[in-house]
């Protein structure tokens, strides 16, 4: 129980290099389903894209933080 903390926190350190990659490379990430590649007109692709990537980009932005509260809660808690 006492390395599950640590291993938290060591993910969430190396997830916020993730979260910047995956904002920086977002548009021209799709990862579930090509829904983008039906578009015809580019400029509401290239909007669509950049839209995408700001989600995908928050979303996983939120790992390291949620990953290091959880490290230093279980920390807490084990030293109770």
């Amino acid at each position: 129980m006492k390395s599950l903390p640590q291993m938290l926190f060591w993910l969430g350190i190396v997830s916020i290099p993730l979260a910047w990659l995956v904002w920086y490379f977002g548009p021209e990430m799709e990862l579930i389903r090509p829904v983008l590649s039906d578009i015809a007109d580019p400029a509401l692709k290239a909007v669509l894209q950049e839209a995408h990537a700001e989600r995908l980009g928050i979303w996983v932005g939120i790992w390291p933080v949620t990953l290091l509260v959880l490290s230093s809660a279980l920390e807490k808690r084990v030293q109770e």
